[in-house]
């Protein structure tokens, strides 16, 4: 039972870092990333479920979101706090 609430602990820290975007700019607020990763990943997400449908959309909307922030000056960064 002493070892499931540290689990439970650390499984909590790990979520709440999971979901902020991957992504990170010097000098940019938090609230200005997440604004501009929801903007990327809707414009991946329509141009996918739209005709023709990729073999792999999941994939897809993937790649397309972060090459739409890496144009947007972003780089991939694992944020955990």
């Amino acid at each position: 039972m002493r070892r499931i609430i540290p689990l439970l602990l650390i499984s909590l820290a790990l979520a709440t870092g999971c979901t902020r975007p991957p992504y990170a700019k010097p000098g940019t607020e938090l609230s200005a990333v997440e604004d501009d990763y929801t903007d990327c990943y809707s414009n991946a997400s329509l141009a996918v479920n739209t005709p023709p449908f990729p073999d792999r959309p999941l994939t897809q909307v993937d790649r397309d979101a972060d090459a739409c922030m890496k144009e947007r000056g972003y780089t991939s960064k694992i944020r955990f706090f």
